[in-house]
């Protein structure tokens, strides 16, 4: 009997022990966890995209408001000022021949005719673009065929309506880029794609309440629809790439190098023009997706004789070649090589080296403004990318193709949508995650199931979107 109740003792102690042991091991094992969270929110939670930055304005978010500040007093500043038009037309015929489709004989883009199919685009919207830079005070918006999005009063600036994109850190760049900067960028959407806008929000304050995003046809654009996007850089110091580049005045309260508000006093400020993005519907050129994308970008040794004319392609896309997986570090680094065998994507390299500094991935064509690099960077299996290399991600193409209503996945390949609280943890790349953002998808198609795809458009998926949801908030706040 004595044997068995020590028998039991021993077996009672053993169990106790083996349990005691486990339970250190998972506490272990969650205080691991907790300290890699808590690296992932203080060193890899910098996004170089962003969604809404959120001014602390007061009062209601309005749709067809201009500027969340106050226009600036004439004793600094005595110009025009931005007015949002917002008449979007009901219908609306492009041109029976488009420059671009003489460049591939109404066929398809290739990397051969890249590079004069974006200067015929260039040519296309010169006229316009010349006179907004340059000669702003006979700017009429009202007469003007361009339109802008509503209800990004609560981030717009009141001079060109200009919102902030992103903040880089110094040597983002260029070595000779040595202080942060911040970009500001300025949307425009011609009349055909406007009307769009027209099906998505109407033009009157109730259906701009209650817009139409229970319709992916009626999200569509048609063909010939063009889209183009100024980016301007604010800047700490001088950076030589954007000498005698052109410039704009902007009044905010965000410190060059900052992304925030509030961050500095409210003053004009100067901007740089270093890159502008034009993207046309075209789905004979490119049949997979419907759109080519392409950027111009400032070159400041460039033998034009004006800003504009510096203006130089740095590429064009037009498709992911989503069978082409490169996981080398080549291909995944900072700056990412450039893949010459991708078919569906060409790279100038003829173009500045700060303006391919932050190509996507294999070298798919991202601007300098558009944050395909994330450093430093962390992915689902734990793999950590350090500054300042970090990894390349998505391209232009990859990045609009998540646009849809809902907001359930990100401009970049991650497995959350990183918050406050969710940090921005990425797929692995080549994995069947980060694919996900690289497949060729029609513009009906949305990145996830059952949502609305809105045919590639960022502005009204990622900014316009929360903005209105925002402002839904916001009044039952006030009620």
């Amino acid at each position: 009997m004595k044997k068995i109740i020590s028998i039991f003792f021993l077996l009672f102690f053993l169990f106790t022990f083996i349990r005691c042991k486990k339970e250190k091991k998972e506490t272990k094992v969650i205080e691991k966890q907790e300290i890699i969270k808590e690296e992932l929110f203080t060193s890899y939670s910098l996004l170089g995209k962003r969604g809404v930055i959120n001014h602390k304005k007061k009062g209601n978010i309005l749709p067809f408001e201009n500027s969340y500040l106050p226009a600036p007093d004439t004793s600094v500043y005595q110009g025009n000022l931005f007015s949002l038009r917002h008449d979007y037309p009901l219908s609306s015929t492009p041109l029976d021949t488009l420059p671009w489709k003489q460049v591939t004989n109404n066929g398809a883009i290739t990397r051969t005719n890249a590079y004069d199919y974006v200067q015929a685009i260039k040519s296309y919207v010169s006229d316009d673009m010349t006179r907004l830079l340059y000669k702003y005070d006979q700017w009429n918006p009202s007469k003007e065929p361009w339109f802008q999005s509503i209800w990004l009063g609560n981030v717009r600036e009141p001079i060109h309506g200009m919102y902030v994109g992103s903040s880089f850190p110094a040597g983002t760049l260029t070595p000779s880029q040595t202080a942060g900067l911040t970009t500001y960028v300025y949307t425009l959407y011609d009349q055909t794609s406007a009307v769009t806008l027209n099906k998505i929000w109407g033009q009157n304050k109730e259906k701009a309440y209650n817009p139409n995003l229970s319709s992916t046809e009626d999200a569509q654009f048609a063909e010939g629809s063009v889209i183009v996007k100024f980016a301007f850089v604010s800047l700490q110091e001088y950076w030589p790439p954007m000498e005698n580049a052109a410039t704009w005045d902007v009044y905010t309260d965000v410190a060059p190098g900052k992304d925030a508000p509030g961050t500095s006093d409210t003053v004009v400020r100067k901007l740089y023009l270093m890159q502008f993005d034009m993207i046309v519907k075209d789905s004979t050129a490119a049949p997979e997706t419907g759109w080519v994308f392409s950027t111009l970008v400032y070159d400041k040794d460039n033998k034009g004789e004006t800003a504009w004319d510096r203006m130089v392609p740095l590429g064009a896309t037009w498709g992911n070649n989503p069978k082409m997986i490169d996981t080398t570090a080549a291909a995944i680094g900072v700056p990412s090589k450039v893949n010459k065998a991708l078919t569906e994507n060409w790279i100038n390299m003829a173009s500045p080296a700060y303006s391919r500094a932050t190509l996507g991935w294999d070298g798919r064509l991202s601007g300098p403004n558009d944050g395909a690099v994330v450093s430093p960077a962390v992915t689902q299996s734990g793999k950590k990318y350090e500054a300042p290399h970090g990894l390349s991600t998505v391209g232009c193409l990859g990045c609009h193709s998540s646009a849809q209503y809902k907001f359930k996945s990100f401009l970049l390949p991650a497995v959350k949508i990183p918050s406050e609280t969710v940090p921005l943890v990425l797929y692995d790349p080549g994995s069947t995650g980060w694919m996900k953002w690289f497949s060729n998808r029609n513009g009906t198609e949305p990145m996830d199931a059952g949502q609305i795809s809105l045919d590639y458009d960022m502005v009204t998926a990622f900014k316009a979107i929360p903005a209105w949801q925002k402002a839904l908030e916001k009044q039952k706040e006030l009620q």
